[in-house]
């Protein structure tokens, strides 16, 4: 894939989670972190009640990630600070070497833990997957990550 593309690919996802940060102040707020796991390193930018990141493996000779998700149910309280959250999204991996695209959908189910007055939330999240290209593959992998969040505009 080549490089215009890429940076094309990316500025249409930033456009996106900027379009979206409007509604995120009425619906619930805005939250930014990081998350580490399958893949890598990954940027999350969650203007709720959706849910984009965006991401590097380090490990495979390199490739980028992009995830959008509607979170169904979020911040749903188990006990205390525990709470449970559920999704529906769709994911890209553009591969380097050699080049590829991998397109799917993914359902995101975690545990988060809202500290410090909602504004820090600490995540653990696995999100199973359905490949449609380059084939239709059911779980052909499971994504999974911890993370944290920081709150940055409430609604």
């Amino acid at each position: 894939m080549n490089r215009s593309l890429r940076i094309l690919l990316l500025l249409l996802l930033l456009l996106a989670a900027v379009a979206f940060t409007a509604s995120a102040k009425e619906k619930g707020g805005l939250r930014l972190g990081l998350e580490f796991g399958n893949p890598n390193a990954v940027i999350i930018i969650r203007p709720e009640p959706f849910d984009f990141k965006i991401g590097y493996n380090f490990a495979e000779a390199g490739n980028l990630f992009l995830s959008a998700d509607y979170r169904i149910i979020s911040g749903v309280q188990i006990v205390d600070v525990l709470h449970f959250f559920l999704g529906l999204g769709a994911y890209v991996q553009l591969h380097f070497t050699p080049t590829a695209v991998d397109f799917g959908a993914r359902i995101p189910i975690g545990l988060q833990a809202f500290l410090i007055d909602n504004v820090l939330e600490i995540f653990l999240e696995v999100a199973p997957t359905v490949g449609f290209l380059p084939t239709i593959v059911a779980f052909p992998e499971w994504q999974g990550y911890v993370g944290f969040t920081i709150l940055v505009s409430k609604r």
